[in-house]
């Protein structure tokens, strides 16, 4: 580099050695400067991208492995409410009074896989039963184990004396019979109308 008061050569250094004059600093090339400016958005990025997969996998257990409020309540192992939401099938008839969670009002939603209304409506129940805590959402299939095709000859279509489906019986806090079929689904409606599902 040759100095521009001297025009003497000196090389590989930032003052020059015959007049003192300091030389111009070398600028680093923009690619250079954004490259370094980039490793740290790339640094950010992955703690974002770390935080957002911890959010993601607390909020998967949650919704998925954490145990509801039915076995404290005695209800007996295969049967489940629509927190976890596998269904309870079953081959014989049901004990109600041994299905519910007592303390909270207690929609039990008799369906089938094979019935349409059964499925259109499925996804409501379960956003009610998660949204309110005073309400236990308890879905019956009346099918029996490997019957397809609505089963309305099933122990639980024939205690029930269930001609249609989605069929629904409340029950209160207490334990006490509220409403079913028709009067039952307008409560079931008007719950989801109030929560805004409807």
């Amino acid at each position: 580099m040759y100095c521009p008061a001297c025009n003497f050569f000196a090389n590989n250094t930032l003052v020059c050695v015959n007049c003192g004059k300091k030389f111009p600093q070398p600028r680093k090339p923009r690619w250079a400067r954004s490259g370094a400016r980039g490793s740290e958005n790339r640094s950010y990025m992955k703690v974002i991208l770390i935080l957002i997969l911890v959010g993601a996998f607390y909020g998967l257990y949650a919704k998925y492995f954490k145990p509801g409020d039915f076995p404290s309540a005695g209800i007996p192992s295969g049967i489940y409410t629509s927190r976890s939401l596998p269904s309870y099938m079953t081959d014989g008839s049901v004990n109600l009074k041994k299905s519910i969670v007592k303390g909270k009002t207690n929609i039990i939603d008799f369906y089938s896989e094979y019935c349409p209304p059964c499925k259109r409506i499925s996804p409501f129940l379960k956003k009610l039963d998660a949204r309110r805590g005073d309400i236990v959402v308890i879905k019956i299939d009346i099918n029996r184990t490997g019957i397809k095709g609505i089963d309305w000859d099933s122990p639980v279509a024939k205690q029930f004396m269930l001609k249609s489906i989605p069929y629904f019986i409340v029950i209160s806090p207490g334990g006490n019979l509220m409403c079913e079929g028709k009067e039952a689904y307008n409560y079931v409606v008007q719950q989801l109308r109030v929560e805004g599902l409807a």
